[in-house]
């Protein structure tokens, strides 16, 4: 068998990845039981909370929202694949050549473009600063002195895996909804490819119309989401005023 079977139930071929066969769903569910350091850690700490500690950081130093997405899914790969620590990897060049094609599908698939090559380092570096303060609470050693380096908070605490989940899949949603906003307002300004955008519109009203919007506005009301996270779409105003505009337009 030359596949494997999501939690979703997709025929998933790790070697030679469908873009449309990729879903958060599944990403989100094997990540958040998935546990860092070939669970060497004191406790459970997924590479799903990891991944989302790197999104917050991200979020911190101000990058883009590709990069801010970027971060969440810069693991993405292991839901597919599984992990295999640092040192035995870069001896395995079939699996780096596996992982780096099927991680690069994976961006384009949620991001929409390619992320260059600066944005990649800057993401990684983000991951070796998260990594280096999971090696200061969780092992019996520290790695280096990079956490010094973090803008954001990493407690690495355990947390249950189905509340990681849900997280994941909501920081995913909000972070798509904003890049959909931003292309659609640009759109818009510019009086660009018109069915594109009325492609956008038609998201944005189905997502603002949605019981998933309401539930992201409350707990960014509550002060659940990262503080410095792009949040566009969650003002109250700002995805009506968007499809106003576009309906004025004619």
């Amino acid at each position: 068998m030359s596949y494997i079977t999501t939690v979703t139930g997709i025929h998933f071929y790790s070697l030679n990845p469908n873009p449309d066969d990729i879903d958060i769903m599944d990403i989100a569910h094997a990540l958040s039981l998935i546990c860092r350091a070939n669970g060497h850690f004191r406790h459970f700490y997924s590479v799903a909370q990891h991944c989302i500690a790197c999104t917050e950081e991200a979020a911190e130093r101000g990058y883009s929202l590709e990069m801010i997405l970027g971060c969440l899914l810069h693991d993405a790969s292991e839901a597919y694949l599984c992990d295999v620590t640092r040192p035995v990897k870069k001896h395995i060049p079939q699996y780096l050549q596996a992982e780096e094609k099927l991680q690069e599908v994976i961006w384009k698939r949620f991001i929409g473009r390619d992320l260059t090559e600066a944005e990649q380092q800057q993401i990684f570096e983000i991951d070796d600063h998260i990594l280096s303060q999971e090696f200061h609470l969780l092992m019996p050693e520290d790695l280096n002195e990079d956490y010094r380096k973090l803008q954001s908070e990493c407690a690495c605490e355990y947390q249950a895996p189905h509340k990681v989940k849900a997280q994941f899949i909501q920081l995913a949603r909000i972070l798509q909804h904003e890049i959909t906003m931003r292309e659609a307002e640009r759109l818009l300004r510019t009086k660009g490819n018109a069915d594109r955008l009325q492609s956008l519109i038609s998201k944005l009203e189905a997502y603002y119309s949605s019981s998933e919007w309401k539930r992201d506005f409350a707990d960014d009301e509550a002060g659940l989401l990262p503080k410095k996270l792009p949040r566009g779409v969650l003002s109250e105003d700002g995805i009506y005023n968007l499809l106003e505009a576009y309906r004025e337009r004619g």
